[in-house]
């Protein structure tokens, strides 16, 4: 891996990369459930049709996600960071005012949908990844950090008391488009006179700007490696977020006790994105994922004891710091064996790849509780993701390293 010394422009570019990647997904995902109740009254639908709206984002976003890598490693970077800023901006824009179920629908999938995967994950991760030599797992895991996801909710639930729905979409398409628009036209597509790791492989075997092609990358046993192992902790901490309420209930634990739970997973998976990414760091990305899957399998063995209610809490946090980890590791895994030049495409393509796992750990798990009315079959699950997932980054680790340079792109 490069060692070189980073460019005093980097913490630049980490900046904008933070606030654009906050301010998507942060606003977008922390908004949407406080907004459900305004939006089935103002557009006259069910609560089923209000929640439509992720869905789609979710599936939007990572259906395009490989397309997006590929843009990324071809056209200005910068030019699709303001893209997916304007798309966010319009997607507010037209929820604040429309009363139309169909635009809002298109706000969610065509506006914030790529958005997510352009300005939110792929683009500012890419920043970051090409001016990050020196610490950049670190650097990822601060990008990453959850800062506007955390204080979106209880901001707004106070919000809604003094001013109407349709205000609050404008102040937020507002906010997007006065911190991410000037920053974003200050980003840099690659380090001035710096190069770019690439794959190591000889010069026959990729592409013209030393990356490798998605069917390249799909061809390699060890992307499959990296991007499984992390997409087991990415799995788990959607499951949880998604089901922990109704899954600590089944424990016997009240609904304030379960919501507690999942405001702990939460705030600690803060200080996991910059704990991995030091270790990432230190470790490698293959070996990091490796040790990942070995704690969230304890952890989730610890679950299927169904432990009393402070012994839960620790270890629901730990895994929701493991889960936030997930993020930085998978970025020093990637640009690790198959270089800078190569992130993006491989980035894209692992959000992909993690949809279905999520989509069938989520709609699994609540089918195996309707049949048993017990998670434990979910639980035992997770474990053995997590066991296979140990192997998967050991073998990650293995092979060559990207070392090669090739003159950035202008």
């Amino acid at each position: 891996m490069s060692e070189a010394p980073n460019h005093p422009l980097a913490v630049r570019m980490g900046v904008i990369a933070g606030v654009s990647h906050n301010m998507v997904i942060g606003t977008v995902m922390g908004s949407f459930g406080l907004m459900l109740a305004s939006v089935e009254q103002r557009l006259g639908v069910s609560g089923e049709q209000a929640a439509a709206g992720i869905p789609l984002v979710l599936v939007g976003s990572s259906v395009l996600a490989p397309f997006v890598g590929v843009l990324i490693a071809k056209v200005s970077l910068r030019l699709l960071l303001l893209i997916g800023a304007m798309l966010t901006v319009a997607g507010y824009l037209t929820l604040a005012f429309t009363h139309s179920y169909a635009l809002y629908l298109v706000a969610y999938g065509l506006c914030f949908g790529p958005a997510m995967s352009l300005a939110g994950s792929i683009g500012p991760a890419t920043l970051v990844t090409r001016w990050f030599n020196r610490n950049r797992g670190l650097a990822l895991g601060i990008v990453h950090l959850p800062v506007v996801i955390a204080v979106v909710p209880w901001t707004l639930e106070r919000a809604l008391s003094v001013t109407s729905p349709s205000t609050i979409y404008l102040v937020i398409g507002v906010l997007c488009a006065v911190l991410m628009l000037p920053l974003i036209l200050l980003a840099i597509d690659h380090p001035p006179g710096k190069t770019e790791t690439v794959a190591p492989e000889p010069s026959e075997k990729r592409t013209a700007d030393g990356s490798f092609s998605m069917g390249q990358l799909l061809a390699r046993p060890r992307f499959w490696a990296i991007s499984l192992a992390a997409v087991a902790s990415m799995t788990s901490s959607v499951l949880l977020g998604s089901l922990l309420v109704p899954m600590g209930m089944s424990w016997g634990f009240t609904r304030p006790e379960a919501a507690l739970l999942q405001s702990i997973m939460s705030l600690v998976g803060i200080a996991g994105s910059i704990l991995f990414g030091w270790i990432a760091d230190k470790l490698g990305g293959g070996r990091s994922l490796a040790l990942i899957g070995f704690n969230c399998a304890v952890l989730w063995l610890i679950l299927l004891q169904h432990p009393p209610f402070w012994i839960a809490a620790v270890v629901i946090g730990l895994i929701g710091m493991h889960g936030a980890g997930a993020i930085p590791t998978l970025g020093r895994g990637l640009s690790d064996a198959f270089g800078q030049a190569s992130y993006s495409r491989g980035f894209g393509l692992n959000t992909l790849i993690g949809l279905p796992f999520i989509a069938f750990a989520v709609v699994g798990s609540a089918r195996v509780f309707s049949v048993t009315r017990s998670y434990d079959g979910a639980i035992v699950a997770m474990c053995v993701f997590f066991v296979v997932a140990i192997v998967l980054g050991i073998y990650a680790a293995s092979g060559p390293k990207a070392k090669e340079p090739v003159p950035a792109a202008v």
